[in-house]
């Protein structure tokens, strides 16, 4: 769905979810603004019980001039009603009639309850950004407008831990488009006017009953309903106590189960921890020591009922218990660990060889966008990666979109270039970011990201490259001396190493090794 869709209907009402807190109401504000440019009749509301009373909540509203209004009923049927941050119909969305419905939100979505205009993009850590990204397609930019830009910021901010909950490059490119331009006394005066004394109370009751598994090295805590921010306030304590690897703050609310992951053990990215919680109940991710998810009551309903033969009824607390600890049992339980380069990696020569398919696939030379020395971070859906430019870097496109790195002598030795331009295919387009301040490198390098789009050439791999894989049947950890990170492998993947150096493996993903390798 695109916004221009909705410009047929005239009189438009906006709704957040009742309570709505900072990332609904900039949703609703940038739509307001749209429709409002765009000649439209149109209202931003919200309904439930209560006006807004959430201290930051009033500030924002008040200081950055936003038009919500709280709505006990419309009087008038409008030709639309567009829900942002929300779902029609769900339990914390207090019901109005409109002719027409329509929905955009980041939270997983019931495909069957959707009306047929929606934009539901579940990867997303607010619903700021999806509202953000889809205005710039209508040629609007929110960076122009300082109240927007600062109203946008703050709902990312908010809806992801301080914006240490970011996992898609979407959220990373609003965050990075709008910080030097929004209203930065304002933003401070609200971040700072974020905690009550209730909240407190809260973290602190929290951390005083937490459920600690000395065996896996990891915490439950319960929260009772509060900000989902706090949560990240509670996580980021417990993941200082001594013994404690990783943990999970957790609360309910009115639409599902807000989670908070951290971790301090190199042996778990909280990014993948909180995937692997929420998998097929919800979603989850942001970076590798700090991370979040979010679960739909319904689909935790029927997890439940899978594991245990039974509904869970309202016991929401008491389920999202059982099945968190259950899932973390299976995480630290059942998985592999290798370090590629080292005598402990399996040996892979007994296995099957498979060449390498000659598919085209894009490479860009470092150094034609950046000089020797530089350092940049490679921006992807897969995470940000930090590289160092050398003379002989080249950055190699995948066939899903994924980015990695070759030296020289291997890239020309193991392919044919091809004098054509690539086209990147994908969900996101990577793009390359200067990691230090541009200044030092002087003016002529710019401060805007560079999209390897621009520069992508094709290549085709010679036939001769030839690896030893084998099929993954349990999650695998590969670390790799050019990271911090480990490469992940789930069942399915392939666990490879080059047939000249087979002490070097490495994960190739399912999807990727179906179409990339032919066995031999």
């Amino acid at each position: 769905m695109k916004l221009c869709d909705l410009l047929t209907y005239k009189n438009v009402v906006i709704q957040a979810h009742d309570n709505p807190d900072a990332d609904a109401i900039a949703s609703g504000y940038a739509l307001w603004l749209y429709f409002r440019l765009r000649g439209k009749k149109v209202r931003l509301i919200y309904g439930g019980s209560r006006p807004i009373q959430k201290s930051n909540l009033v500030h924002m509203v008040r200081k950055l001039q936003i038009p919500i209004e709280h709505a006990e009923a419309l009087y008038q049927e409008p030709d639309l009603l567009l829900t942002v941050d929300c779902q029609y119909g769900e339990r914390n969305v207090q019901k109005f009639s409109g002719k027409t419905v329509a929905v955009i939100d980041h939270h997983v979505a019931i495909p069957e309850k959707l009306p047929a205009l929606a934009e539901v993009r579940s990867t997303y850590g607010a619903c700021s950004t999806i509202v953000w990204d889809m205005l710039k397609e209508e040629g609007y930019d929110p960076a122009e407008n300082e109240e927007l830009a600062t109203a946008l910021y703050y709902g990312l901010f908010m809806d992801t831990g301080k914006l240490q909950e970011i996992h898609h490059p979407k959220d990373k490119d609003m965050r990075d488009e709008l910080e030097n331009r929004l209203n930065r006394a304002i933003l401070t005066f609200l971040q700072n006017s974020n905690l009550s004394e209730e909240e407190l109370k809260i973290a602190g009751k929290a951390m005083s009953d937490i459920d600690y598994h000395k065996s896996g090295h990891y915490a439950l805590a319960l929260a009772q309903r509060c900000d989902p921010n706090i949560l990240g306030v509670i996580s980021d304590a417990l993941i200082e106590v001594e013994g404690v690897g990783t943990c999970i703050a957790y609360c309910v609310l009115d639409d599902g189960i807000k989670l908070s992951v951290r971790s301090c053990e190199k042996e778990t990215r909280a990014d993948e921890l909180a995937a692997f919680v929420t998998a097929g109940m919800g979603s989850g991710g942001g970076h590798m020591r700090k991370s979040g998810g979010f679960i739909v009551k319904e689909l935790l309903d029927k997890e439940y009922v899978r594991r245990y033969g039974n509904s869970c009824g309202n016991a929401w607390a008491e389920a999202a218990h059982a099945i968190l600890n259950a899932r973390l049992e299976e995480y630290f339980d059942d998985q592999d660990f290798f370090y590629a380069g080292t005598d402990d990696v399996p040996d892979l020569t007994r296995e099957p060889v498979y060449e390498k398919q000659r598919l085209p696939q894009g490479y860009v030379k470092a150094t034609d966008m950046y000089p020797v020395g530089t350092y940049v971070t490679v921006r992807m859906l897969e995470g940000d990666i930090p590289f160092v430019i050398k003379d002989d870097t080249y950055f190699i496109i995948g066939i899903e979109g994924e980015v990695y790195k070759n030296d020289e002598a291997y890239f020309l030795s193991h392919n044919d270039l091809v004098q054509e331009r690539y086209q990147i295919t994908g969900d996101y387009a990577p793009t390359v970011h200067l990691a230090v301040n541009a200044a030092e490198f002087g003016d002529e390098m710019g401060t805007r990201p560079k999209n390897l789009q621009d520069y992508a050439m094709t290549f085709i791999p010679k036939s001769s490259s030839r690896i030893h894989a084998k099929q993954l049947t349990k999650r695998t950890k590969v670390f790799v001396p050019w990271s911090d990170s480990y490469m992940l492998g789930k069942p399915g993947d392939f666990l490879a190493a080059r047939k000249e150096n087979p002490k070097d493996v490495y994960i190739i993903a399912k999807s990727i090794m179906e179409v990339s390798y032919q066995m031999i």
